[in-house]
């Protein structure tokens, strides 16, 4: 009986063993266990700098963790999303991206210390916002088609104003010019504001901004808007028609503000990170932020959307300064 109990017990010890073992082994902590970091690639006080202050709370009630914003600004957003790709992809550091994210790559290629592409794992569209054309009122083109015609009749002889070399703003002009087969007179200036306050001034002519940079201009009458690059036309201007309307092509484009993780995050982490932010983006708090700063609420926030729409602006930028033949040294 004796021999019968010890053959027993050593045959059932190997297969007890990692039982043993598994049981002695602390659980793995469940995500998150500690707090989150959403980096910011740019100084505080911007739209994007807004928009993640304004989804943090919500996103920490929403994962029972602190959610922290953090800035790192510097070299157009270069700085704040190389760091993030080379951040571990555990999930404690997102990234708040926008417009910029697909138009660095294109523009600085050989600076660049990221791949945009394959380095991040898009999470949830958080906004987005049209861009619209103004005029000057005295201006003689008052519609699209007048100023194409003006353009053709006159090449180069009609100024359009930008936020700088390389901005959204300057990308937009060229796109507009691509698309119509004209040539503007491209002026560049220190920020959107200084380039729509000399639109109102009439030193130019033409200029690309969004509603929240021209609305006080707008709404004082100095400023005409004349399209919306927006798919349907803006509830606060019904009468301004999209391009889509004017039968200029490819014009859809919107801003848009975006939040991403390092790729290589595991997928039930993203697939937690996104529940969550759906949620957090139905919150009347968030809600009221993006209107704050000018910007909608997309009707659908999943990584879908925004990986769909991140394919679309990389191949438009790309297409845009190539064709262009925009460089920096």
């Amino acid at each position: 009986m004796h021999k019968l109990k010890t053959s027993l017990s050593t045959r059932l010890l190997p297969a007890l063993f990692p039982l043993m073992l598994a049981a002695a082994a602390p659980a793995q902590a469940a995500w998150p266990d500690k707090p989150i970091r959403v980096i910011v690639p740019y100084a505080a006080g911007g739209s994007s700098d807004v928009l993640a202050r304004g989804i943090s709370d919500q996103l920490a009630k929403e994962l029972g963790q602190p959610v922290v914003v953090e800035n790192r600004a510097g070299a157009g957003s270069m700085i704040g999303t190389a760091y993030v790709a080379n951040e571990a992809p555990d999930g404690y550091t997102l990234l708040l991206a926008d417009v910029p994210f697909t138009i660095v790559p294109a523009l600085y290629a050989d600076r660049v210390k990221y791949d945009a592409r394959k380095d991040f794992a898009p999470i949830s569209l958080i906004g987005v916002s049209p861009m619209y054309l103004f005029v000057n009122p005295a201006f003689e083109a008052k519609t699209v088609p007048a100023l194409v015609a003006a353009a053709k009749d006159k090449p180069a002889s009609i100024s359009i104003g930008s936020g700088g070399n390389g901005s959204l703003t300057h990308l937009m002009a060229e796109l507009f010019m691509q698309n119509t087969a004209t040539k503007l007179v491209h002026i560049p200036y220190k920020g959107a504001s200084a380039s729509v306050n000399d639109l109102a001034g009439g030193q130019i002519q033409v200029s690309f901004t969004t509603m929240p940079t021209a609305a006080a201009l707008f709404q004082g009458g100095k400023i005409t808007p004349i399209a919306v690059s927006s798919p349907e036309r803006m509830k606060d201007t019904p009468n301004v028609p999209t391009f889509q309307e004017l039968g200029v092509p490819n014009m859809t484009v919107q801003t848009w503000w975006g939040l991403m993780a390092p790729a290589g995050t595991p997928g039930d982490v993203q697939a937690k990170l996104e529940a969550a932010m759906k949620t957090v983006m139905q919150a009347a708090p968030v809600q009221q932020r993006l209107v704050s700063v000018g910007v909608s609420a997309p009707a659908d926030t999943s990584s879908a959307a925004l990986k769909g729409l991140l394919a679309e602006d990389f191949t438009r930028w790309e297409n845009v300064v190539k064709r262009a033949d925009i460089k920096f040294e």
